[in-house]
């Protein structure tokens, strides 16, 4: 139960009002939960979409959804997608500062308007889709971490060092039985390209940073989840 709850304290809203926040080595025990906490986060998207689909029209409806997400999450990962865009090597002189804040902006900006895009996109399969592409989010996050730690900045080894290889295997086991029982071979494809995408996306962050750090676990969950709907849209 302690590390369910560390995994809702990191991954929701609920971090930002408690006092104590969970340290990295109950984050890492906690992992194995991410992505129930996901599909709980799918379970109040889904709701909100059956609640208010006949009063509002598509295009209004996915703007609310995404911040119904938004304030579920409390925005950590979005605030994590912008630090992680944000170049290190120009905060040196002010205009440096306002570049680096731009690129930050850009993509928080473009995750949210390709989630805007997939949901008004998506039409038979909007609930499957709501339940799905929080738990895809979080899962990939797994598949990003793992066996990464001497990678990873202090503080993101300590939450890696957690992780055990049957963390992985269960909740592997896990989604691709959600994915595979409501979209057959197609959720087994989109499992296999968010793998392929958070190894790449692992590897383009440690180039670039020369570490792995915490709010880049933010940033991939926020990326995962904006390609997970993407594809989710496009089969």
């Amino acid at each position: 139960m302690q590390r369910f709850v560390a995994a809702g304290k990191y991954l929701t809203i609920w971090g930002r009002f408690t006092d104590v926040e969970p340290s990295p080595t109950a984050i890492g025990a906690a992992l194995v939960y991410f992505p129930v906490v996901g599909f709980l986060l799918g379970l109040v998207l889904a709701f909100s979409n059956y609640a208010l689909a006949p009063y509002l029209p598509t295009e209004i409806l996915s703007i609310v959804l995404i911040m119904v997400l938004v304030i579920l999450t409390g925005g950590s990962h979005l605030e994590a997608l912008d630090l992680t865009f944000a170049d290190p090597s120009s905060m040196s002189s002010s205009s440096g500062n306002r570049i680096s804040g731009a690129i930050g902006s850009i993509a928080v900006m473009l995750a949210l308007l390709f989630k805007d895009a997939a949901l008004d996109s998506i039409d038979q399969r909007i609930t499957v889709s709501l339940l799905l592409a929080p738990v895809l989010g979080r899962w990939t996050l797994l598949v990003f971490v793992f066996g990464y730690q001497r990678r990873c900045e202090q503080s993101a080894q300590v939450i890696v060092q957690q992780m055990k290889f049957w963390h992985l295997l269960v909740t592997t086991a896990a989604t691709l039985a959600l994915a595979t029982y409501w979209l057959g071979r197609k959720g087994l494809w989109i499992a296999l390209v968010l793998s392929v995408f958070s190894l790449i996306t692992r590897s383009l962050l440690y180039r670039r940073h020369g570490v792995i750090k915490p709010h880049n676990f933010g940033a991939m969950i926020e990326l995962a989840e904006t390609l997970a709907l993407t594809l989710l849209a496009s089969i």
